[in-house]
């Protein structure tokens, strides 16, 4: 009988110390367990890193490429807008070129009527003056004849020729906002050049009056602001 009861406790005894041998086990793992956890996480956190590094630099290479095919398009777009803006700034001097033409042209129309009507008015002066109970002053007849003409007559004539004439007839430009930008730098530009074509003079001391829309070509001096021809 004891060597049944020896035995048997031999045999708990036995278990109880693996069992001891186990926990000690379990609580060496478990005291690794925050370093274990920690070490876990930078290693995901360099995955997530690493994952992200390869997308953006995928990215990258796909953006810079796309950046080199728009770039090889830019020599030809560039030279076809110069072209293209070129023709747009001959197509406007042109405008305002043949509409001063067209005004210097009417003004020496102006100026012949306005002598034929002057000799005409002094011819009728000089029949008069004998009967005539108050006599007017030849300078008189030359100023009201004179206020006939001019550059307000000249831009009248201008428009019965062509009216309703507009520079930008038809272009919509605030349909685009960059349409009416190219289009004010341009004539900006034409302005500037037109500026110093005429070169230096006494009145660039002055500041100088806005430049004429080309709607409304400037008018040279006539009669209107001129001394009117003598007889």
């Amino acid at each position: 009988m004891p060597d049944e009861r020896a035995h048997e406790l031999a045999q708990r005894l036995r278990k109880a110390e693996e069992a001891a041998s186990y926990m000690e086990r379990l609580e060496t793992l478990a005291s690794e367990a925050p370093t274990l956890r920690e070490q876990v996480s930078l290693l995901q956190r360099m995955e997530e890193r690493e994952s992200h590094r390869k997308d953006a630099i995928e990215n990258a290479r796909y953006a810079l490429s796309a950046a080199a095919e728009a770039q090889r398009e830019l020599p030809d777009l560039i030279a076809n807008a110069a072209n293209l803006v070129n023709q747009l700034a001959r197509s406007l001097r042109d405008v305002d070129t043949f509409r001063r033409e067209a005004t210097a042209a009417l003004s020496v129309v102006d100026r012949m009527d306005y002598e034929d009507e002057l000799d005409r008015a002094m011819e009728e002066h000089e029949e008069e003056e004998e009967n005539a109970p108050i006599q007017r002053d030849a300078q008189s007849i030359r100023m009201l004849v004179a206020s006939r003409h001019g550059s307000t007559r000249v831009r009248r004539m201008i428009d019965e020729l062509s009216p309703g004439f507009e520079v930008f007839a038809g272009c919509n430009l605030n349909a685009d906002p960059m349409r009416g930008e190219l289009t004010t730098l341009i004539m900006a530009k034409l302005a500037a050049e037109a500026e110093a074509s005429r070169g230096p003079s006494p009145a660039a001391r002055r500041p100088a009056a806005p430049p004429p829309q080309m709607s409304e070509p400037a008018v040279p001096v006539t009669q209107e602001n001129a001394e009117p021809a003598g007889d």
